[in-house]
């Protein structure tokens, strides 16, 4: 399969929780060399779940105005123009994006196609497929009890942490991609185009609205 010009771009997302619609109130994206990154915090139209403020630390107030995290004010954009916004910023990148996340297919990659939809933003002449490092995990790691973002970090010798924050748990899934690829002697972007793990957009699009809708991230 020719990918050599494909732009690989790590992302996760923070959101509202529980409870649908899920929105994201935070978008944190890096590349594949670590050298280009994208964050951004996003006021939501909707209240933000109890629980999800719980392991989060995102809250809003009375009057859905504004958003904080671990009560800072936090400056935002409005969720249309944060999702535009992200999709600029992948094109800046070069377009023909693949999109890694952990647990991408069930949650992150399902929560981004349910608001882009919400807003009717095309995505399909940037985004060409999404790659989802957890299912990776439990192909290359069957014997493990836990295969959430963490563990997987301690598993693979990077250090255990669970940051709730976008971009950092971004940058933990590039680490640990690369980590795994290395270990288990594949080449970078034949671990990310792995069929077991990788859908095409349209295979991704059709997952996300042929199945039931997106549910909070839960045990991995």
């Amino acid at each position: 399969m020719p990918h050599q010009d494909a732009h690989v771009i790590f992302f996760d997302l923070e959101t509202t929780g529980f409870d649908k619609p899920i929105q994201p109130v935070q978008i944190g994206a890096i590349d594949s060399w670590g050298s280009e990154e994208y964050n951004a915090f996003i006021l939501p139209d909707r209240r933000i779940h109890p629980l999800a403020t719980k392991t989060n630390g995102f809250t809003t107030d009375r009057h859905m105005q504004r958003l904080y995290r671990n009560g800072e004010q936090l400056d935002t954009l409005d969720l249309e123009e944060g999702l535009n916004h992200f999709m600029d910023w992948l094109r800046s990148i070069g377009g023909n994006v693949i999109l890694v996340a952990h647990k991408c297919h069930n949650y992150d990659g399902k929560v981004l196609l349910y608001n882009f939809k919400e807003f009717n933003i095309k995505y399909e002449n940037v985004i060409t497929g999404f790659s989802d490092s957890l299912i990776a995990s439990r192909v290359l790691y069957p014997h493990l009890e836990s295969r959430r973002l963490p563990d997987m970090m301690e598993e693979l010798g990077i250090g255990w942490r669970e940051s709730h924050d976008a971009l950092q748990d971004a940058h933990d899934c590039r680490q640990v991609v690369r980590r795994m690829a290395a270990k288990n002697r594949i080449r970078f972007m034949n671990f990310v185009y792995n069929p077991q793990w990788y859908k095409t957009t349209s295979q991704q699009k059709t997952w996300t609205f042929n199945r039931p809708p997106p549910t909070a991230k839960g045990a991995q």
